[in-house]
């Protein structure tokens, strides 16, 4: 395969591009800054320009000034975080300072109960409005009972004509009715003085504060040395703070508002638009789905239209491109509130589909669906088995990110999270298909409260070195996945329009879930794009964008958006395996019946039996004899070959099974170490092979047929490496020299060395010195396993690096290091910064001990 010849060339590409907090340093600071992270193998950075005291002020500029000819000088590329503050969309105080009028509106109502029949009644409706209230209109609509709050869409008297010097007067029929003043206001919202996503001139002041304004200086280098900008976590900001439930149906809350949602719901429902309005907080019965699905649905076209698309289109003008994420936490990307309400449109202006995972979302292990994270208890399903594959299906389907995904990674998980924890979250995120990353964070500030861990820290990250490994590794296998195409059995339906309707809706990761946990991978496909010309039906499924599926799977709901309702139709009368999961639909989102023809074509099952019928549509690439929860699994094609990636997130268990390649025929495997950038040749009867990997580790590998290739080594037998250890240790920039610690006895409990016996305030490395005893005859290859380190370590063998650790279990070849006999043995072995720092966020993690804390073990293989 050409991709895996390139790394192993060193000629793979940059996919990385972590975030530098700027602050307004010396420039011999940046420079030094800048070093450390071309180090690790990263020619690309994205200023963080939130901490920054003069954004877009004459530092900011003598800071890019200096940043972009470095940049230019080594071959490296800018991305600029495009605002002054979290999240995107202050604008750099424009809004406060210069276009109050431009700043986010709400939709807002207040509603009076009052009792029919009335005659030359009046209401005093004007001190409601406020300061800044406009008058939408006022409605009476009668109550189905006095024991409900459910409105009878049936019974709307319009009220607004008799409005008057600040009342309306009306005359009511016979029964109760709930009067509502439909209002909309700039004030008491969400978040005051920030950007309105549905109104494109409220975007366009984003665009004129800071996009442009970048132009003006660094025009000439737009499309070479800068590269571009990055929102992060836009949002409607209708309600203050980040509660993830934002849904429609709730009452006393403010909604997003603008003239272009005003038109487009004018245009969709008539001029009575207004009357229908009341059903977004309150039940009006059989038509709340389609009036709460057509709201969502017009608010979140706004937000591509306005918002994303507008950024993207003018980064596309200019030669740039246009990256980020939004908030995605707890199911709240298809929500009001913190997030956008709609994952996929907002990304549909964007040129890589952006996540983003941090504050302790994705824990190793914490795959239930209550999980508590830095902000409260969590789904942790969501975080598991959706929020990566929300990206890269993204990046698989829609022609304009060129199979680009992103996901901004490590922020906020505190100094307690070492590389191990940092490389079992990357192998998380790569196994799924996420192929470029944002680092979360380099400051030049030490001790940095604002989100740690950072990586370098001035020199007091003793995992520093270690970071620079695990950056080449995530280079290696991003070059990998990148420029071919994902190998996937089956489409599982996006649910935002499903859950829009108040109606059941099957949050999509349950299917997610029972699939990937039997090894079978899939897409995230949202209704939308079920009618684009680059969908084509096939004989035994149907693709997207050059993606192949064998099925398509429908989250149990009681609504079903137009658009996917269309294409089961379409499809299911073309052959295609239709499977909707503990539940058939029964309406379209407009409250459509769906007729029996459609209720042919879907095929109901359950959540349990999901996997076994989508294996039964066709030919999976693999076929795992045993299968495990937690092994993840990845193909991925070029032309010229296949990556397979294996990936063991299990905690405890150790995966054992027999792996058969349904469709590729091969003799042999290259096995690629991402780590040492090295490949062994192992030889495969019958395109079949054992898998084994403990907790935590990963195979890589390309199908071959290389002549004569040797059976994987066997492991003859091992011996526990027992000697006498002296522990020496090194306090990161403090100490000048290691410095003895203590002498362990052979056969003496190895401790952990910041326990409450030993140093509880201690961050650095420890070094053990002892010896290892070989036998040269005893395996034609010798390595060197360790069972339990805290947390990384490089392994020395008679004063030569034989190699590293970055998680434990896990093993170094160390044949060419050893002789025949007694061998001078060293483990250094690097914790984090916890112990010195104790900072808050870290509170929240279950720190595992440090140093050695089993013995190593000497393994022979044939």
């Amino acid at each position: 395969m050409k991709r895996l010849d390139e790394v192993l060339k060193n000629e793979g590409g940059n996919y990385i591009l972590p975030f530098l907090w700027m602050h307004g340093e010396s420039h011999a600071l940046i420079l030094e800054e800048l070093d450390r992270i071309e180090e690790c193998g990263i020619h690309e950075i994205c200023l963080e320009s939130r901490p920054h005291p003069d954004f877009c002020g004459s530092v900011w500029w003598d800071n890019l000034d200096l940043i972009m000819s470095e940049a230019k000088k080594r071959g490296m590329r800018i991305w600029i975080l495009d605002d002054d503050k979290f999240p995107t969309g202050h604008a750099n105080k424009a809004f406060e300072k210069k276009y109050p009028d431009l700043k986010k509106t709400y939709l807002t109502e207040r509603h009076f109960d009052f009792l029919g029949p009335a005659k030359d009644q009046a209401m005093l409706y004007e001190p409601l409005l406020g300061t800044d209230g406009k008058l939408l209109g006022v409605y009476a609509l009668k109550r189905t009972a006095g024991d409900t709050t459910e409105l009878d869409p049936g019974h709307i008297i319009d009220l607004t004509p008799s409005a008057k010097g600040g009342f309306v007067f009306f005359d009511l029929p016979e029964g109760r009715y709930r009067v509502f003043v439909l209002y909309t206001t700039q004030l008491r919202g969400g978040r005051e003085n920030y950007i309105n996503l549905i109104d494109s001139r409220s975007v366009r002041v984003l665009i004129d504060e800071v996009y442009e304004t970048h132009f003006q200086h660094y025009g000439d280098e737009f499309g070479k040395t800068f590269a571009g900008f990055f929102s992060d976590e836009p949002e409607f900001g209708n309600t203050p703070g980040y509660d993830f439930q934002e849904k429609l149906g709730k009452k006393n809350v403010k909604l997003p508002w603008s003239d272009d949602l005003e038109e487009a719901l004018r245009k969709r429902w008539g001029e009575d638009f207004a009357s229908k309005l009341p059903a977004l907080w309150f039940s009006m019965v059989a038509a709340t789905p389609g009036i709460r699905s057509g709201y969502m649905d017009e608010v979140t076209r706004l937000v591509h239209k306005c918002f994303s698309g507008q950024l993207g289109e003018w980064c596309q003008e200019h030669g740039i491109e246009y990256i980020g994420h939004i908030i995605e936490d707890d199911n709240a990307h298809m929500r009001l509130g913190c997030s956008i309400g709609h994952y996929y449109r907002e990304m549909k202006g964007q040129h890589r589909a952006g996540v983003d995972v941090v504050h302790h979302q994705i824990v190793p292990g914490h795959t239930e669906k209550i999980h508590q994270w830095v902000e409260w208890d969590g789904d942790g399903e969501f975080f598991h088995y959706a929020l990566a594959k929300l990206g890269s299906s993204a990046a698989h389907i829609d022609p304009m990110k060129k199979g680009r995904s992103l996901c901004e990674i490590y922020g906020n998980y505190g100094w307690a999270t070492g590389i191990s924890t940092m490389k079992w979250l990357t192998d998380h995120m790569l196994v799924r298909g996420i192929n470029h990353f944002v680092p979360h964070a380099f400051s030049m500030i030490f001790p940095d409260r604002d989100c740690p861990p950072h990586f370098y820290a001035r020199g007091n990250n003793p995992q520093y070195p270690y970071f620079k490994i695990l950056m080449n590794y995530m280079n290696r296998i991003c070059h990998l996945i990148n420029g071919g195409t994902h190998i996937s059995d089956a489409a599982v339906l996006y649910t935002a329009e499903s859950e829009w309707t108040g109606g059941k809706a099957m949050l999509f990761q349950e299917p997610c879930r029972a699939l990937l946990e039997k090894q079978l991978d899939l897409d995230i496909v949202p209704a939308d794009i079920l009618s684009e010309q680059y969908v084509t039906l096939e004989p035994k499924g149907f693709s997207i964008n050059g993606e192949h599926y064998k099925a398509f799977i429908i989250p149990g709901c009681d609504y079903l958006p137009k658009k996917a309702v269309d294409f089961v139709l379409k499809a299911g009368k073309a052959g295609l395996k239709i499977f909707a999961v503990d539940k058939i639909p029964e309406f379209d989102t407009e409250g459509g019946l769906l007729g029996e023809v459609f209720q042919v074509l879907v095929e109901l099952v359950s959540l349990q039996e999901l996997a076994d019928k989508v294996r039964a549509c066709g030919a999976t690439e693999i076929t795992c004899e045993k299968t495990y929860p937690d092994l993840r699994f990845l193909c991925y094609e070029h032309e010229d070959g296949k990556l397979f990636y294996f990936f063991n997130e299990s905690v405890f268990d150790t995966v054992d099974t027999k792996v058969t390649l349904n469709k590729t025929s091969c003799s042999s495997i290259r096995i690629y170490d991402a780590i040492t950038n090295q490949v062994t040749i192992h030889s495969v009867e019958d395109n079949s092979f054992r898998l084994l990997l403990e907790p935590g580790q990963v195979l890589l590998f390309e199908p071959s047929n290389v002549a004569k290739a040797m059976p994987a080594p066997v492991l003859l037998t091992s011996e526990a490496v027992s000697c006498d250890w002296t522990v020496w240790e090194l306090e990161t920039n403090c100490d000048n020299e290691f410095k003895e610690k203590l002498t362990l006895k052979t056969g003496e409990k190895l401790p952990n060395l910041n326990g409450p016996a030993y140093e509880t305030s201690f961050s650095g490395v420890f070094r053990y010195k002892g010896s290892l005893k070989a036998d040269r005859t005893a395996g034609k290859t010798i390595k060197l396993y360790l069972p339990a380190v805290g947390d990384c370590a490089e392994i020395y063998i008679n004063g030569k690096s034989a190699g590293v650790v970055l998680e434990s279990p896990d093993r170094v070849d160390i044949t060419e290091y050893v002789r025949d006999g007694v061998n001078e043995l060293v483990i250094d072995v690097a914790n984090t910064l916890v112990w010195r720092v104790k900072d808050q966020i870290s509170s929240h993690v279950q720190i595992k001990p440090t140093g050695l804390t089993k013995e190593p073990i000497i393994e022979y293989y044939c």
